[in-house]
């Protein structure tokens, strides 16, 4: 009897794992992308633009990113949704921590109203603005994804509640021509 319950808690713990395993498929299509592109504004800051594909209704995002310039502090001063395809959600957020110079986005559609999802597409969900805090010039932003307290992780949710891990991909600042 001493052995049963051992091997009970094991499979039990098993069992959840590959649970969690499978939630990370997208078992609706093509594989939903978040995106990061940096861009320089001037010598002290830089805007990324977080732009979201999905081939499913979309009603959740967490975005937790993490950027770097070297040497240079830098903050995560502002956010806006604006013009963005989650305008329209109840729910919009951005939690900076200058600490370890992350921001997490958060969206949510519907807080006990009638919301619709952001529909099946390509686009623009929130537009961060990063600054130096030295009021150094930022010579190249780096950014990724990371995992920000209270275990943050980048994933969206789709009706009525089915978990999906996108892929993430930082564009390159494009230089232009002046």
């Amino acid at each position: 009897m001493g052995t049963k319950k051992p091997v009970l808690l094991l499979f039990g713990v098993l069992v959840l794992m590959a649970g969690s395993v499978a939630a990370q498929v997208d078992e609706f299509g093509k594989t939903d992308t978040i995106y990061a592109e940096p861009y320089k504004i001037d010598a002290n800051n830089w805007g990324i633009n977080v732009s979201l594909f999905n081939d499913e209704d979309i009603v959740g995002i967490s975005v937790p990113l993490k950027f770097t310039s070297g040497k240079n502090r830098l903050v995560a001063d502002s956010t806006i949704f604006k013009g963005g395809r989650a305008e329209h959600f109840r729910v919009k957020f951005a939690r900076a921590d200058t600490a370890i110079q992350s921001v997490t986005i958060g969206l949510i559609a519907d807080v006990g109203v009638s919301v619709p999802p952001i529909q099946a597409g390509k686009g623009r969900i929130a537009t961060i603005f990063v600054s130096s805090l030295d009021d150094k010039e930022i010579g190249a932003l780096t950014v990724d994804t990371t995992t920000t307290v209270p275990g943050n992780t980048l994933q969206m949710v789709s009706p009525p509640v089915n978990e999906i891990v996108p892929v993430f991909v930082i564009k390159k600042e494009e230089k232009k021509d002046q």
